[in-house]
């Protein structure tokens, strides 16, 4: 079985895009794969418009240049909008309210409401491009709900959500992956490119994390660690753990140069950052050798999908779901899998969850709200070569060279300085941010919390 063989499960999860908007393109063009993505027919794409008062909003390309996107309202009553309005021709009879969410939530007002109906192809997304051809894109993963970051971060680390919307103070406390690796015996760990990983907003994690940090700044190997020291780490003999999370810079959190995607940071320095890992990755074959890494999106951020969601009813924080969120791009990055192959079985981020129980402790559930959910979904196991062909080289060196300067040449912006995205979110990673300062004011002149002293002396 090809999951026995992996030793090594890489997450990233990054922040509020679609499918259609980043990954539709896959099946345009002279190379499409067999996506259920966008088509150039117009008899298929006009009637997906959108329309706000009297005027139709088209599916469209977005060139690279088009980065800094005001960010599009995504909690549980902009979502609903958005998946319950019909587009301009009527069918399907949803998935037709974007820009009208966009316009209606948004304060102020959106200068380009059409932007949530933009699409990118390769020339933005080159690292997503390299996937696609070189290892297995999923195309129908969808977000757990939907609603925003909060929850649906919650069910791809938990399984359930105590919430429905994103709080501005701190999480709730639930049981997470990690205490559920750690029960298991199975080994840990996360790289954060920023200085708050996101489970500093529930307030039992934040003194390891601050004190494994600290430690990592000084070479030390906690469970949380700075992503400055990931290749090295990595490329060194020694073990590492079973399980990596590898996190962004929010930018919802206090940052300096976010690279999550979340508008309004633009998309650029998110390939630039897993262009970085994977380069990383390969660096060491033999520990690549087996290695999966699974990159996916917390959830749409508003933009358009065609595809509905699944029915599949969910709870959060006592509000009831018909559905999961909507369907955001997701990859498996391994020797394991085929390349320019198409995963199209259904998933969302509890599959995640059921990867990793399915791997360390088969014969048992992750839990059993992660059972129910997988009883209508399909394993995300299941994108792994089947048969147990030799494991493939990595791609030529001519390949990575063209990889590295298509990366190199998607115009980045400058970083966003204090925009954020949610304002919920924003405010409750900066209280976190304003934890840490009130309980250890010393680690705002120590080694490794320049990036936080610097936000904290400014916001």
């Amino acid at each position: 079985m090809a999951l026995a063989d992996i030793e090594t499960i890489v997450v990233v999860i990054l922040e509020n895009r679609s499918f259609d908007h980043m990954l539709g393109y896959l099946s345009l063009g002279p190379a499409p794969l067999p996506v259920e993505g966008l088509r150039a027919d117009p008899a298929w794409s006009d009637p997906l418009a959108n329309t706000w008062d009297g005027r139709v909003y088209p599916l469209h390309r977005l060139g690279p240049e088009v980065q800094a996107i005001p960010d599009p309202t995504h909690d549980h009553n902009a979502i609903a909008m958005q998946i319950a309005a019909a587009p301009a021709g009527g069918a399907p009879r949803q998935m037709g309210g974007f820009v009208q969410s966009y316009v209606r939530f948004s304060d102020p007002a959106p200068p380009d409401p059409s932007l949530v109906m933009g699409y990118y192809d390769a020339a933005a997304v080159p690292i997503f491009d390299f996937f696609a051809r070189h290892f297995a894109v999923c195309d129908h993963w969808f977000a757990s709900l939907p609603t925003g970051t909060q929850a649906n971060r919650l069910m791809a680390m938990s399984g359930q959500s105590s919430l429905v919307d994103n709080a501005r103070v701190a999480l709730p406390d639930q049981p997470l992956v990690y205490d559920w690796l750690t029960a298991q015996g199975i080994s840990w760990c996360c790289y954060e490119w920023g200085d708050l990983p996101f489970f500093s907003l529930m307030p039992r994690w934040l003194p390891e994390i601050v004190t494994s940090l600290s430690l990592s700044a000084l070479g030390g190997r906690g469970r949380f660690r700075h992503y400055s020291r990931f290749a090295a780490e990595w490329a060194d003999p020694a073990p590492l753990p079973q399980v990596i999370f590898i996190e962004p810079e929010y930018t919802d959190g206090p940052h300096i140069d976010p690279n999550d995607d979340h508008p309004p940071t633009g998309i650029a320095k998110g390939q630039s950052f897993l262009a970085d890992i994977y380069h990383a990755l390969i660096a060491n074959p033999a520990r690549w050798a087996s290695t999966m890494m699974i990159v996916t999106y917390d959830e749409h951020g508003g933009f358009f999908d065609h595809v509905p969601p699944l029915p599949i009813p969910a709870e959060a924080g006592g509000y009831p779901f018909a559905t999961t969120g909507v369907r955001v791009p997701a990859f498996v990055v391994s020797p394991h899998v085929a390349p320019g192959s198409v995963y199209s079985g259904a998933l969302d981020h509890t599959s995640i969850l059921h990867l990793l129980a399915d791997r360390f402790t088969p014969g048992r559930d992750y839990s059993p709200a992660v059972a129910a959910r997988q009883a209508r979904l399909t394993p995300l196991a299941a994108a792994l070569a089947e048969a147990p062909a030799p494991r493939r080289p990595t791609p030529s060196a001519a390949a990575l060279a063209a990889l590295r300067e298509a990366v190199a040449r998607v115009p980045a912006t400058p970083a966003s300085g204090g925009a954020v995205g949610d304002p919920p979110n924003a405010q409750a990673l900066h209280n976190a941010a304003r934890r840490i300062a009130r309980d250890h004011p010393e680690l705002l002149k120590a080694p490794g919390w320049e990036r936080l002293a610097a936000y904290l002396a400014t916001a």
